[in-house]
């Protein structure tokens, strides 16, 4: 998945990140916090804070200790909460951390790392499209200002 974008939700005034397949046939909203949001944008345009967020903090402490990120996976819906997992490698030692997605997203930004969501997770909430054009930037964002997060409850 990619970074489509991220918006502001005028129901609920919560960002929304919009992670996207490269072919533009699905789109995953996910709801995050300002924080968060914050992070990713920084990251994403470049802008580099004069100390540490927690996700360069994060980054770095992984990077000292030897650990190599290789992946972020959107794992999980329950209840409308997402859940993701970071797979680090340390010492070829794999392991599994368990994460909110949105601190997932801002980690695999700042290392240029692959985000990808399970099956399950694209069937629950996953945005399909057949003909993606880019006329439909605005017609998406329509739609995404009608959705609220507890429209994916189960």
């Amino acid at each position: 998945m990619l970074i489509h974008g991220i918006q502001l939700d005028a129901v609920s005034n919560q960002p929304v990140i919009i992670l996207r397949d490269t072919d533009y046939t699905l789109f995953l909203p996910i709801w995050i916090g300002q924080f968060e949001a914050t992070s990713i944008l920084m990251e994403t345009e470049g802008i580099k804070p004069a100390r540490p967020l927690t996700h360069d903090l994060l980054k770095n402490m992984t990077e000292i200790l030897g650990g190599k990120v290789q992946r972020v996976v959107i794992n999980d819906l329950s209840n409308g909460t997402f859940f993701a997992r970071i797979h680090v490698v340390q010492n070829n030692v794999s392991h599994e951390i368990d994460s909110r997605p949105s601190d997932a997203i801002a980690l695999a930004v700042r290392l240029n790392i692959p985000i990808f969501a399970t099956k399950q997770v694209i069937e629950q909430a996953a945005i399909v499209t057949k003909d993606w054009k880019e006329n439909e930037v605005e017609e998406f964002k329509a739609f995404l200002d009608k959705i609220n997060p507890e429209d994916f409850k189960e």
